[in-house]
């Protein structure tokens, strides 16, 4: 922790926020491990933050002083060719929070303050009657979740396998349900994660204890399932994907890797006749919506929560989330 200066209006797009919650993001051991390059010395990290809006630029018409908010972790101008396609994670002058140079060189939320780019499109009100805690996932992995299932075309009355039983497959299992699913599967070596989803209505599948393609298959009448969530990030789960999805089925991974290539199982696919898809969460398209289900009791992201702490905190918080000994840390700023 460190005292930094106050972010300044850089653009008249902008928006300053006093945080008051944040939190640790699964994505962010990527820079607490160093595996992402381009992270400079005194980068403030984070992305996940509900707070008050302090000062705004003179474009910005949406949002006034006071104001409580919470954002996609990342930015996008809501005017370029990609924006208008609502592609708005592949914005042409986009960014995410908080992450390096790589991905627009943007100061985190871990702070006191923060700077929010394209405030009227990256921004939204938390609604009337929920707490900072309920609002924040929306901003991420709830989005990022809820997002992944929405690109695996699931159809009402589909079979899902959750791949991570983390808190965004944790999130992911609650859209699933919310979306039709008639049995979701949840795949996770600790079995205290999976006995998590369990109590949100999954199907516990302890990859430590038993095979999941095995037990999956069997529950599936040796098809498979319908679609597959990869909530992980990574090759070995990557394939585990493609082990445990039906012919003809979908896989839709959105875990965070570090890897720059895997081996594609080109012949499975193709007899298989597999649809995969992998990309960063669109956010934006998606918050209005789980703000919503959030707000209407469709959807509890607070279930994740194990540890509050004070933003003095977050190295240990951080040490806690490494080591697995926290499921989600919640950094109270303010």
């Amino acid at each position: 922790m460190e005292t930094m200066p106050d972010p300044e209006i850089l653009e008249p797009t902008d928006a300053i926020i006093r945080v008051h919650t944040a939190a640790i993001c699964g994505s962010d051991l990527h820079l607490y491990h160093g595996t992402i390059p381009g992270l400079l010395p005194g980068t403030i990290i984070g992305h996940e933050y509900v707070g008050v809006v302090e000062e705004t630029g003179s474009q910005v018409r949406r949002f006034k002083k006071g104001d409580r908010v919470v954002g996609a972790f990342h930015v996008a101008c809501g005017t370029c060719p990609m924006c208008r396609r609502d592609l708005f994670h592949q914005c042409s002058s986009g960014g995410v929070l908080g992450y390096g140079v790589a991905f627009g060189n943007l100061q985190g939320t871990q702070a006191e303050y923060a700077r929010i780019p394209y405030a009227d499109e990256t921004l939204r009100l938390v609604p009337e009657g929920l707490t900072d805690e309920q609002a924040i996932f929306s901003g991420d992995i709830l989005t990022t979740a809820y997002g992944a299932v929405v690109n695996s075309g699931l159809k009402p009355g589909e079979t899902v396998a959750v791949i991570g039983c983390g808190p965004v497959g944790i999130m992911a299992v609650q859209s699933a349900l919310v979306l039709g699913a008639s049995r979701v599967f949840a795949v996770d070596l600790l079995k205290e994660r999976t006995a998590l989803a369990e109590k949100l209505g999954a199907v516990p599948v302890p990859a430590g204890e038993v095979n999941p393609v095995a037990q999956i298959t069997r529950m599936t009448g040796g098809e498979g399932v319908d679609a597959v969530i990869e909530a992980v990030g990574g090759s070995k789960t990557i394939q585990l994907a493609f082990e445990l999805v039906r012919g003809g089925g979908r896989i839709s991974a959105i875990g965070v890797t570090s890897e720059s290539t895997f081996d594609y199982p080109l012949m499975n696919s193709l007899t298989k006749d597999i649809t995969f898809r992998i990309g960063l969460a669109n956010i934006h398209r998606d918050i209005d919506t789980t703000l919503s289900l959030v707000r209407n009791g469709r959807i509890d992201p607070t279930v994740v929560i194990s540890h509050r702490m004070p933003l003095e905190q977050a190295p240990e918080g951080y040490r806690l989330f490494d080591q697995r000994k926290a499921t989600k840390v919640i950094l109270q700023v303010t």
